[in-house]
């Protein structure tokens, strides 16, 4: 359960943002509350709790209370912004989430290292059970297959390079050009990374949230923390912005930029708006010596075309599909591996047993004493019940005798 791109505003996934301790502290407040099994995802699309419980419905309205109680509002205010997904459905999602068909942008790379350190907090914790567990070691292993089996992942490092080429092409020299990034979206750091690898090394990180700039900017040497407060003083100095705010209005004007432009005395401004919806009024577009790129344009200059992308998706979804129907098995299996083990023992106890009462039998002797010791109570069983033929069918079944049974 928990707030995603899809279902809840930017708004409210800004204050479920946090640190590690934060995540931990949520996973605290899960085992409060009779939790044993609990992890914190939280990204810049999604802040989750994923569970293991017996009764997902009954629940739901404590998970909702939660992180109603994180985001400091009223549950009734954020309770119907939530998604809860439960069973299968739940585990296709996990899956799509690790291989990032569950971004806004899919195919970004940071997600599969986010649920792997969520997957690290949840063992921290002392919350990861042995469902949780197999969740998360097979939502890693599916969303590598992903990556590693298909072009899922090649769109994002295609605007990347689409960027960086950009930016040789209006400026010349990275080192020497200076850039603003808003937003702390897994895309727009994505392509900052990218950036700071080609030579950028001059930049500043605004933010709605003056902590969450500063945090973000403390990670990466040289760079400087501001506000959306700052954006006009800082404008005039920004060569390239990059925007990732994923804002219900849009943060950059027209007016903004025109004031800017003069100020640096005509020099060009580029802008890449890696939002959705974008963070950049279009009309910016309009302005002398000012160049808007969006997600589209991107598209366009890495040339992939749709039909591309879709079958990348496809084959996506069907590698997670293939995945989820075999943890299901496998689970299967490990809940029948109890009884499994109980029945070899039984039969061990037996052999001991009719060994221990009657030492000294030849091989032939004893198997035959174990057979009927080991069917004496299956058949009694049979003999007892009314006529059942799919009982008997069963059973014979146990043991490769006969026709498969086939449910109705």
């Amino acid at each position: 359960m928990g707030a995603n791109h899809k279902d809840a505003p930017d708004l409210l996934r800004d204050r479920l943002q946090g640190t590690e301790a934060d995540q931990l502290r949520m996973m605290t407040r899960c085992r409060e509350i009779g939790l044993e099994q609990a992890a914190v995802l939280a990204t810049c699309d999604r802040c989750e709790i994923w569970t293991a419980v017996e009764d997902a419905g009954a629940q739901a309205p404590q998970l909702a209370a939660l992180i109603a109680e994180a985001a400091a509002l009223p549950v009734a205010q954020v309770a119907p912004q939530l998604h809860h997904l439960s069973g299968p459905e739940a585990l296709r999602y996990a899956f799509a989430v690790a291989a990032s068909l569950e971004s806004q942008i899919v195919g970004e790379p940071q997600v599969l290292a986010q649920v792997k350190d969520a997957h690290r907090l949840a063992a921290r914790a002392g919350m990861l059970g042995t469902e949780l567990d197999a969740v998360f070691r097979s939502a890693l292993q599916t969303g590598k297959k992903v990556r590693s089996e298909t072009e899922i992942a090649q769109e994002s490092v295609s605007m990347a390079a689409c960027v960086i080429a950009l930016c040789r092409q209006v400026f010349g020299n990275l080192p020497k050009i200076n850039a603003l990034i808003l937003g702390d979206g897994e895309l727009g750091e994505f392509v900052m990374q990218q950036l700071m690898e080609a030579g950028l090394s001059r930049w500043t990180f605004v933010h709605r949230n003056a902590e969450r700039a500063q945090a973000w900017a403390s990670r990466h040497r040289g760079s400087h923390a501001a506000t959306l407060a700052d954006l006009d003083r800082l404008l005039p100095a920004a060569d390239v912005t990059i925007s990732a705010l994923d804002g219900a209005q849009t943060a950059i004007s027209p007016d903004q930029v025109k004031v800017a432009v003069r100020a640096r005395r005509r020099q060009p401004m580029l802008f890449v708006d890696l939002a959705v919806p974008g963070d950049i009024d279009p009309r910016v577009n309009d302005v002398d010596d000012a160049f808007l790129y969006g997600l589209d344009d991107l598209e366009r200059l890495a040339m992939r075309g749709r039909h591309g992308r879709e079958e990348a998706a496809t084959k996506a979804w069907n590698i997670i599909d293939a995945a989820v129907a075999a943890f299901e098995r496998d689970s299967e299996a490990r809940t029948a591996a109890p009884s499994l083990a109980a029945l070899k023992a039984h039969f061990d106890a037996e052999r001991e047993r009719l060994l221990a009462e009657q030492p000294g039998l030849d091989a032939a002797e004893a198997t035959r004493r174990l057979i009927n010791r080991l069917l004496h109570r299956p058949i009694t069983v049979l003999k007892d019940s009314a006529p059942d033929p799919k009982l008997e069918a069963a059973a014979l079944a146990l043991f490769g005798i006969g026709p498969e049974v086939k449910e109705d």
